[in-house]
């Protein structure tokens, strides 16, 4: 018999869940009930056994069962002979994102990974939940039901997808057609999100990311669970859903918008790349323990790659904006001093312990598998097509790589750099993928971008918003700007230090993460602006708060560096070279 799972809100005011885990004891003494540890897709142990409050159990004439905490998240029971086990315990739910569990009086947003414990040895048997909900409460889950009950065919499809539960008025909900299968989105929470806007979008990105693999890797309906909220952004991808938070108001401004589509886009390419393809380290899941892998720069970097491939491809972005966003990717990289102390490789393996623990020390000490792996697959994409003359590309190396290793075992460590030699033949690319993958030298973006007939200069900022850019042809330089190397966020009528730059006059200077600035030589007034108006070489004298302390200190300002990257078309490309960028950006630029 499979184990039975019963999920209660009877109370969701409290902010909490009732779970019950029915299980045949099958003449053993003891079963071992845990808990997930982390979430797939969330490369961080974040201990979710926290929130377990009471856990007990009973036999089915309800008499206590012996139950011991064996480690952090396992549980001893004894089952005294009984036939059969039944496990309560409350969960609170009161975290809204992606990976965790919320619940309040309009829903629930439930990861079984983080709420519902497996008995171990037995995570391949088959799974049935049941729910019990208020009156007027629905569920929305990517499981199919059979008469009130949803069956899973092991503890990995359960735990790979999230209920949203709740009232119909606390909810929208749009179905539709995308490569003649059923879709839907629902939505919870209120903003100016528009369907007749999005739910079009979104199809135009399905059928861009579908074309690459001559379809969907699924024929059963799939469901995209969007949250709206008053600050937080995420996304997580499941094997037939997804879910989404975004701010309520990101639908009708522009970039907000082109935000929320490179989420939808990042996240539905996902479904290809990790939910099917995805490393070995990953196959099976371990739930109780790090999985370190050296390949998340190509699970999540090549994915960030397609987010912006995907959005050219569907006509939702121009080809200047598309260049725009890889002129901006390419300077916020050159402004990462990690990049030259951890290699790509090196940081995909420390995710469990760094990338989603950032502090001051972070920028200066390592790099984003995100954004360095999504900047080397757009390099990697040029690379292929410049070696083999346009007859290559990054969809025939992420089709090949789905096709051999999109099942069990799983793709070993070297199979995107073997499978990309294997593409174009010949050694070459070994040498590539050493620089780009295991080193932590300057990535050679000039040669990639030539053979699309494209340049990059490096120039300092013409401002604190300047993050890069686009031109038909690169203009001289304005007047040098100075530079502090701190990075400074407003805070109530002060200027807080969100990081240094090694090395920086701030650093020199003394200056540190957490520090306020509330007054340059003496003054206190438009802080950020003044400082903007300061000569190169110019020494200022910063008054700042540390601890509730004040203090001051000089700092001479530096010349702002050149880490600011204009992409511009070569004034005399060739004819191959024109063709390549035309292939390349689906039109003709400029």
């Amino acid at each position: 018999m499979s184990t039975a799972y019963t999920l209660r809100i009877p109370q969701p005011e409290a902010r909490r869940i009732e779970v019950e885990i029915a299980v045949d004891a099958r003449g053993q003494r003891d079963l071992e009930l845990r808990l997930p540890v982390w979430t797939p897709g969330s490369y961080l142990v974040r201990e979710h056994q926290r929130h377990v409050d009471g856990l007990g159990a009973t036999d089915p004439q309800g008499q206590a069962l012996p139950v011991e905490k064996i480690d952090k998240n396992t549980w001893r029971i004894t089952t005294g002979g009984a036939e059969r086990v039944i496990i309560g315990y409350r969960l609170h739910c009161f975290e809204l994102t992606v990976r965790t569990n919320h619940v309040d009086a309009t829903h629930a947003f439930l990861n079984p990974s983080a709420a519902c414990a497996f008995v171990v040895g037995r995570e391949r048997e088959p799974c049935t939940v049941r729910l019990e909900l208020r009156p007027g409460w629905r569920a929305w889950v990517a499981l199919p039901q059979e008469g009130g009950t949803f069956r899973a065919h092991d503890y990995d499809e359960f735990a790979d997808s999230p209920f949203e539960l709740g009232t119909e008025g606390s909810h929208s909900a749009h179905k539709f057609q995308a490569q003649g299968v059923e879709h839907e989105l629902v939505v919870w929470g209120r903003g100016d999100f528009d369907a007749r806007r999005v739910v079009p979008d979104i199809v135009k990105i399905i059928d861009a990311e579908a074309a690459i693999f001559g379809g969907l890797p699924y024929s059963e309906p799939y469901l995209f669970i969007l949250h709206l909220n008053d600050r937080g952004r995420g996304g997580l991808e499941h094997r037939r859903s997804c879910s989404l938070l975004v701010p309520r108001f990101s639908f009708v401004q522009k970039l907000a918008y082109e935000d929320f589509l490179l989420l939808v886009a990042h996240e539905f390419f996902h479904l290809w790349n990790v939910k099917r393809l995805r490393p070995a380290a990953f196959t099976p899941y371990d739930w109780a323990r790090e999985n370190h892998t050296r390949l998340l720069w190509a699970m999540e970097g090549l994915t960030s790659t397609y987010e912006v491939m995907a959005l050219r491809r569907a006509g939702l972005i121009t080809a200047q904006r598309f260049l725009e966003i890889w002129a901006e990717r390419l300077t916020q990289l050159l402004r990462t001093p990690g990049r030259l102390r951890t290699s790509l490789a090196q940081a995909s393996y420390d995710a469990w312990i760094k990338h989603y623990r950032p502090d001051e020390s972070t920028a200066n000490t390592t790099v984003s598998y995100y954004l360095k792996g999504s900047v080397v697959g757009f390099l990697l994409d040029l690379e292929l097509r410049r070696r083999s003359d346009g007859a290559r590309s990054l969809d025939d190396l992420v089709k090949a790589l789905f096709e051999k290793h999109g099942t069990a075992p799983g793709l070993p460590e070297d199979g995107v750099e073997k499978a990309a030699v294997a593409l174009i033949g010949g050694d070459g690319l070994h040498a590539w993928f050493e620089r780009a993958i295991r080193s932590t030298d300057e990535l050679d973006y000039e040669t990639a971008l030539a053979g699309v007939g494209m340049q990059a200069a490096l120039l300092p900022a013409e401002g604190p918003d300047d993050k890069g850019s686009v031109d038909q042809e690169l203009t001289a330089p304005g007047q040098s700007r100075s530079w502090l190397g701190a990075q400074l966020r407003e805070k109530s009528g002060a200027l807080e230090v969100a990081s240094v730059v090694e090395g920086s006059p701030a650093q020199v200077g003394g200056v540190a993460a957490g520090d306020e600035v509330v007054a340059l030589d003496g003054f206190r007034g438009e802080l950020k602006q003044r400082l903007a108006r300061a000569a190169p070489g110019q020494t200022v004298r910063l008054t700042l708060f540390r601890m509730d302390e004040l203090f001051e200190t000089q700092v001479q300002l530096a010349f702002a560096p050149s880490d600011t990257v204009t992409l511009f078309p070569d004034p005399q490309p060739t004819p191959s070279q024109k063709a390549l960028r035309e292939r390349w950006l689906f039109a003709q630029w400029p």
